[in-house]
């Protein structure tokens, strides 16, 4: 048995999520659910040990909002979405309700395979931005979901991959993915040269995405509400109300890529709108939003541009909300070019799918044998030259305090991974058995300018004291290197070294990541969950 069908690419995304394998005949096909649909809406409605995900909880968010979650990735690294008890019903913190999406996709798809193995082995897509944090909370998402998370791959390079970017004749092509997605935006420039994807540079905003269009919709639907009645509702009056809106601004977005005008409804109190709605209208409302994917753009490009790669060759659209008329026509004018829009649903998932048979193969699945001769056994995929290497970069600038108010940062946004930095300092007290350890993350890009920042600048991942081996401790002015290294996933570790002594790990202690005993507490209570 190929058992290279086993392993799965997941993209988990703000408003929808899908899951993709590559078939019998070598081809990436996302798996249908129990709706028959591609893509199950990101959406949790949660009633006690009632737990119902995708298209019927998205419809029961009109009448019951306060039972239901929506853009939960939203909420991905965002500490105060942590503390218990948590504002998601259930008491439920964000990884958790990632983990019932990903339990959902799996249900689905173990419904729908032939084959007699359960879904075990994952691959999931995050964007390119998400810093340590998020990475660690959506890998564990997956992990409460009871699956072998073989890697995290960044959404732009996933769908670079599905589009199928090879160049194979020594010859080196300039991709920029434009990934404007429900909830998020992201922008990558991507060098693909001798089978090998490598990110330039990448950016974004994780509250920027078809979502913020909605809401734009859905406040001109209500104020032409306003207007015809003499009332005075805002999207705060009610949420049942604002959940209304958002799924008719919804509906007639989608209507609008291929009409001209489309007529919205809203009824509340038992009063009725119908209010007409032209593309011109939509995009005028919404032109503020465009113009800010335009602005991270031109960023992302000077940026490639000082590392040497100014010219691109090819621009992809990703992400449903890349379906907008508006966004390809924009893109092409500021960009000159004739961007590709083919798959913006299902592409992420497909590339996480083709990736799972690449390096994730070969890390994590390398053992698979045949079953006569013991030897390893390469799936049929990668014997037909879909073999592709892939280099990120860290989408994060990371460092450490050095004195009060201060942050020397040590590994730089856009810098390739795996990546590595030391800084040596030194003890300043006689006697001294601990040294405090802070590590610092922020956005900041500069290398020389940036190289030190205020505090105010970056965001605690973690603070404490890190005990020392020696009794009695060292003497003022030891030397002790602080040592920083990012994986190929983006994820940070921290140690530090001492002449003539081993390592001391720093396992960062992360706001919203679990230890192995809560992790494993958690995984079994989602795993008992009963998800419809």
């Amino acid at each position: 048995m190929d058992k290279s069908r086993l392993v799965y690419g997941i993209d988990l995304g703000t408003t929808y999520s899908c899951i993709s394998q590559i078939d019998e005949f070598d081809k990436a096909v996302v798996i249908r659910n129990q709706e028959g649909d591609v893509i199950t809406p990101s959406v949790v409605y949660i009633d006690g040990d009632n737990v119902v995900v995708g298209k019927e909880a998205k419809s029961l968010s009109a009448d019951e909002p306060e039972k239901t979650v929506a853009f939960i990735k939203r909420e991905i690294g965002v500490d105060g979405s942590f503390s218990k008890p948590t504002r998601f019903p259930g008491g439920f913190d964000p990884v958790e309700i990632s983990s019932m999406i990903l339990k959902k996709l799996v249900q689905d798809a173990n419904a729908a395979s032939d084959s007699p193995e359960p879904i075990k082995d994952v691959v999931i897509a995050c964007p390119a931005y998400f810093g340590t944090k998020e990475r660690l909370q959506t890998k564990q998402a997956g992990q409460m979901a009871g699956l072998n998370v073989l890697a995290i791959i960044n959404e732009p390079t996933a769908a670079a991959i599905a589009y199928g970017m090879r160049v194979d004749d020594g010859s080196r092509k300039i991709i920029m993915v434009y990934d404007l997605g429900g909830g998020t935006f992201d922008v990558t420039v991507i060098r693909v040269e001798s089978g090998t994807v490598k990110v330039i540079a990448t950016g974004g905003d994780h509250k920027l995405g078809g979502y913020d269009w909605d809401m734009k919709m859905a406040e001109y639907i209500l104020n032409a509400y306003n207007e015809e009645h003499g009332t005075d509702y805002d999207l705060n009056s009610d949420s049942r109300l604002t959940n209304q809106l958002l799924l008719e601004a919804e509906a007639k977005k989608k209507t609008l890529t291929a009409k001209d005008s489309v007529k919205a409804s809203v009824t509340w109190n038992g009063v009725s709108s119908k209010v007409e709605i032209t593309r011109n209208i939509f995009d005028d409302e919404t032109e503020t939003l465009l113009s800010q994917t335009i602005d991270f753009t031109r960023k992302l490009l000077d940026i490639a541009q000082e590392k040497g790669f100014g010219k691109i060759d090819e621009v992809l659209l990703v992400g449903g909300s890349s379906r907008m008329p508006q966004v390809k026509k924009r893109v092409d004018a500021e960009l000159g070019v004739n961007a590709r829009l083919d798959d913006p649903d299902e592409c992420v998932a497909k590339g996480a799918a083709k990736y799972a048979l690449n390096e994730a193969w070969v890390k994590a699945v390398g053992e698979w044998e045949n079953d006569e001769t013991g030897e390893a056994e390469k799936p049929a995929f990668l014997s037909k030259g879909n073999r592709v290497k892939t280099v990120n970069v860290t989408s994060k600038t990371y460092g450490t305090d050095i004195v009060d108010n201060y942050v020397k940062n040590m590994i730089f946004a856009n810098t390739s991974l795996p990546a590595k930095a030391v800084e040596t300092f030194t003890l300043n007290e006689d006697g001294q058995t601990c040294v405090s350890m802070c590590v610092y993350e922020s956005d900041v890009t500069d290398t020389e300018k940036d190289r030190i920042i205020e505090e105010r600048h970056a965001i605690k991942l973690e603070d404490r004291k890190m005990q020392l081996r020696k009794a009695g401790g060292y003497p003022k002015g030891t030397p002790v290197n602080v040592v920083f290294e990012i994986d190929d996933e983006g994820i940070l570790s921290v140690h530090s070294e001492m002449a003539g002594e081993a390592p001391l790990d720093f396992t960062l202690r992360i706001t919203g990541v679990r230890g192995e005993a809560d992790l494993a507490e958690a995984a079994q209570r989602i795993g008992k969950m009963i998800i419809e």
